[in-house]
């Protein structure tokens, strides 16, 4: 699709629903210069729906963290919608990017990355995790959740739902690497905030 196809798309979809709606097929071929040229044209006046697998997701946040679910969303006259800014996260090569959950205001935050990794302590933790990973072994959830915060941005929540467990028990394997000295848990989204930039 051209950049002129979707700004008719887009316009279309702004008087009928009053916000910015993309197929999955629409946002698997977006490119950056498209994203970009939207972000300027759209940024300060339209919002964005959710795709349709972060829509999916969200219904099932709902079933099994209401609260977490309330904190996001229960305000919103209408649930799933985000700054044109988060565009990029679902879009091209990034199809089945998430609505990464790092700026809870009442409920505790369980956002992890890179940065939130201890250095000396967890370099030979992660590098282990690695080997394991590299030879087919299982890992633990602890294990697998140190792994991808050591690869990206990554949540509880997201984490539970892509590997079919249960939310409390990703919040033990949390407590486990924050006792470990692995990774550092930081629930507030003020504090959180100061280490990087979280949208």
């Amino acid at each position: 699709m051209i950049l002129t196809e979707l700004n008719s798309a887009i316009d279309a979809s702004l008087a009928e629903h009053g916000h910015i709606r993309f197929t999955d097929e629409v946002f698997r071929t977006m490119d950056t210069i498209q994203v970009d040229a939207i972000r300027q044209k759209y940024g300060t006046r339209a919002l964005l729906m959710l795709p349709e697998h972060e829509i999916v997701f969200m219904e099932w946040l709902k079933e099994n963290d209401r609260p977490v679910w309330d904190d996001l969303w229960a305000a919103e006259p209408v649930p799933y919608l985000v700054s044109l800014a988060y565009l990029s996260d679902f879009s091209g090569k990034n199809i089945g990017g998430g609505y990464v959950i790092c700026d809870l205001a009442v409920e505790d935050n369980y956002y992890f990355s890179p940065q939130l990794l201890l250095e000396k302590e967890s370099d030979a933790f992660v590098d282990a995790v690695r080997d394991r990973f590299a030879s087919r072994r299982s890992l633990t959830p602890a294990q697998l959740l140190a792994l991808e915060a050591s690869m990206g941005p990554v949540d509880v929540w997201h984490f539970a739902h892509r590997h079919d467990l249960a939310i409390d028990k990703v919040k033990d394997a949390v407590q486990v690497l924050v006792n470990d000295r692995i990774l550092l848990h930081i629930p507030n989204a003020d504090h959180l905030v100061q280490y990087f930039d979280v949208h």
